[in-house]
């Protein structure tokens, strides 16, 4: 049975002992009849991981001889035993993956740089590789996410979008590290033979002789992104954060939050939110007792050349992780927009079945956030650092009146 990577499927990871025999990870990665600490074997450590080209009669473009066969990257959402200060997040709605380079403060080299750093070295050259306009060298990315110990789950086979410079702290230090921007392609599943032809490749068109549909569109110009949820239904557990994760710990802090606090909390995100795409706004919340049946409401003006106006007015429910948002919840939120409006609610619980099929079918203009979109908006507005919300910020909101 050929092996293969499915969207959302968990796979055994053995990276921390000694065992291979069960390995889905590196083990499956590596080129077959090769351990995975052999030669040209994908790295047993980090969060980027290159795979390199085994033939040596494989000619690279001119300063691109470093570009790897194949990419794996992973982002962990568990405790671990390396110092992590970056956040990354996957955001299935829009098929885009947030992910952070491999710089951080480091004590015995005060003076390295964010392109001293191993992976981002190898992120920097598949970028510049991109900008050349030649896809054929480009190596297909492939993200995977560990939310329990001793498993990675597959994210989807992704490419590079672009790649930014941004400031975070670490340790007290402001220090500069890559922001990438992946799409995850249209594929459900990914088949670990094509990974393994590419490695083997001797000749420029022999590397993706074996590769699927969507990524032979990504080579001709078309990006074709991975839409899985916008059109079907999320399930509970898509909708909130794995259970004992650094993102289970967030949100039980704000789901701990008073009811009006919560209001509050969510008109800042979105005001914060706003700000970082500098889209004028005012977003403000009701008051507390007769509030309209709603919660907040706000206006988004985007400045010239478009001078357009979008009105909203969201709601915000503070639920157990077991209570889900109900089709009346959303009905009452519906029933109170104007012709033009649009609706947002936010809460710290999930969306059943019912409530997101009457949002799709009817096609309501209400953008639906669980509790695992929360944690993602605050990792967006830089509000998390190190698998913890930022306490000084939170307790802002908490006491403003």
């Amino acid at each position: 049975m050929s092996k293969t990577y499915r969207v959302g499927y968990s796979y055994r990871d053995l990276t921390s002992t000694k065992e291979e025999s069960g390995d889905e990870f590196l083990k499956w990665l590596s080129q077959p009849g090769v351990g995975r600490s052999g030669p040209n074997t994908i790295g047993a450590t980090g969060g980027i991981r290159p795979k390199k080209y085994i033939n040596n009669n494989l000619k690279l473009p001119k300063g691109f001889e470093g570009v790897p066969s194949l990419l794996v990257i992973t982002t962990s959402n568990i405790s671990q035993q390396y110092h992590n200060p970056w956040e990354d997040f996957v955001d299935y709605n829009t098929g885009q993956i947030i992910y952070w380079g491999d710089a951080k403060y480091d004590e015995k080299s005060r003076s390295k740089k964010y392109k001293d750093f191993k992976g981002n070295r190898v992120l920097l050259l598949i970028n510049e590789l991109l900008l050349t306009q030649d896809r054929k060298f480009l190596p297909p990315i492939l993200h995977f996410s560990r939310n329990k110990r001793g498993y990675v789950q597959f994210s989807g086979l992704c490419v590079l979008e672009r790649i930014e410079t941004a400031w975070f702290e670490d340790k007290g230090r402001p220090i500069t590290n890559l922001r990438c921007i992946l799409s995850i392609l249209d594929l459900e599943e990914c088949p670990v033979s094509w990974l393994h032809s590419r490695a083997l490749a001797g000749k420029a068109d022999e590397i993706d002789r074996e590769s699927p549909g969507v990524w032979k569109e990504y080579l001709n110009g078309t990006t074709k992104k991975l839409f899985v949820w916008s059109s079907k239904m999320r399930s509970t557990s898509e909708q909130l954060p794995p259970a004992q994760s650094n993102e289970a710990r967030i949100l039980e802090e704000i789901a701990s939050l008073g009811a009006k606090k919560f209001e509050k909390f969510c008109s800042v995100v979105l005001q914060e939110l706003a700000g970082k795409t500098n889209v004028q706004h005012r977003i403000k919340e009701t008051r507390y007792v007769k509030d309209g049946g709603f919660d907040f409401y706000g206006r988004l003006i985007f400045p010239d050349p478009l001078q357009y106006e979008i009105e909203f007015k969201g709601e915000a429910k503070k639920y157990g992780e077991r209570s889900g948002v109900k089709p009346k919840d959303i009905s009452r939120l519906v029933a109170r927009l104007q012709r033009g409006e649009y609706g947002i609610f936010i809460t710290t619980s999930y969306y059943t079945q019912s409530a997101q099929e009457e949002v799709l079918k009817d096609g309501y203009p209400v953008r639906l956030f669980s509790g695992g979109d929360i944690v993602n908006l605050l990792k967006t507005i830089g509000k998390v650092s190190n698998g913890s919300i930022n306490k000084e910020w939170l307790s802002r909101i908490s006491n403003q009146n």
